[in-house]
């Protein structure tokens, strides 16, 4: 099994979240615990079974979905977007395998850009392509029933890429706005600054 990248980061973003004590780490605890619930029943209730529902991934990816979808402002036409290009290449991939190099990069791309084309917000970004990646769990199954015996749902590709996307996504965004602030922070110490003297010299012209 390769590296659960996901996983650590998710773990990793609660525990600063709460060390920090921001806003955020109630949404990250609700993904910990989907986790953990999740990874429960994968053990316990999925045993030997050709087709490998990871449910601990499936659960943090339902709570997103269901957080993002309810912030989002434009809904099902981004959903309906993101889950053709998703459905696209899930037929693709069966009809022609291996034909098409970086095949997974050059559909992962288009469904974001889809998605955000439609959707014009981050939560409405969001929405759309987890939930067309959920929707598309349930395509893979049937399309590839009686093709292959064991698969991963969802594979590695796709949980890591959107762990890797989301997060990289919110750092960028919360570093432009701590940047932005710093900027408007300045610039307003600065007025302030002007403000003083051009007070100190009308003070003075009065004096004279």
């Amino acid at each position: 099994m390769p590296f659960p990248f996901g996983e650590w980061v998710i773990l990793f973003l609660t525990f600063i979240s709460w060390a920090e004590k921001r806003t955020t780490r109630y949404f990250f605890s609700l993904l910990t615990i989907a986790w953990l619930i999740g990874k429960w029943a994968e053990t316990y209730l999925l045993v030997n079974m050709p087709w490998r529902w990871q449910l601990s991934r499936l659960a943090v990816m339902t709570v997103f979905w269901l957080w993002a979808f309810r912030r989002a402002e434009r809904r099902f036409l981004p959903l309906f977007f993101a889950s053709l290009v998703a459905f696209v290449q899930t037929l693709f991939f069966v009809n022609e395998p291996g034909v098409f190099p970086f095949g997974e990069w050059f559909f992962a791309i288009a469904m974001v850009l889809v998605a955000w084309l439609s959707a014009k917000s981050f939560w409405g970004t969001a929405a759309a392509l987890t939930g067309s990646a959920l929707l598309n769990q349930v395509f893979i199954r049937f399309t590839y029933d009686g093709i292959i015996r064991f698969a991963n749902l969802p594979d590695d590709f796709t949980w890591n890429l959107g762990v890797g996307l989301f997060s990289t996504w919110t750092a960028l965004a919360y570093g432009w706005r701590l940047n932005t602030e710093k900027k408007s922070k300045r610039m307003t110490q600065d007025l302030v600054v002007v403000q003083n003297l051009a007070n100190c010299e009308s003070s003075e012209e009065k004096e004279l």
